[in-house]
């Protein structure tokens, strides 16, 4: 977007004054362009929220799952010598 400037705005007197008529485009002009940062930094604010919340989630379930695991692993080394619970133990852990 390009910026909005005082000097963008031509006169339209030969004495200088911007009328009525330019003035209102100016503003509206400006409007416009702060409806579109302030929606652009609201939807990258919210995105960014999402992204931190989802992470945060996801590490929670990782770790989780990773003690699980390590629990898991840690009792089948335990029961070296029960097949069957072996066996059992690691289907459970080929579907985690």
């Amino acid at each position: 977007m390009g910026k909005i400037t005082v000097d963008n705005v031509e006169s339209d007197s030969d004495d200088g004054t911007v009328s009525k008529q330019t003035w209102n485009k100016l503003q509206n002009a400006c409007h416009s362009q702060g409806y579109r940062e302030g929606l652009i930094k609201g939807k990258d604010q919210k995105l960014q929220e999402g992204f931190d919340q989802g992470y945060l989630s996801g590490f929670k379930q990782s770790q989780n799952s990773a003690e699980m695991k390590g629990f898991l692993s840690a009792v089948m080394l335990h029961n070296i010598r029960n097949l069957e619970l072996n066996e059992k133990l690691k289907t459970i852990l080929a579907d985690m």
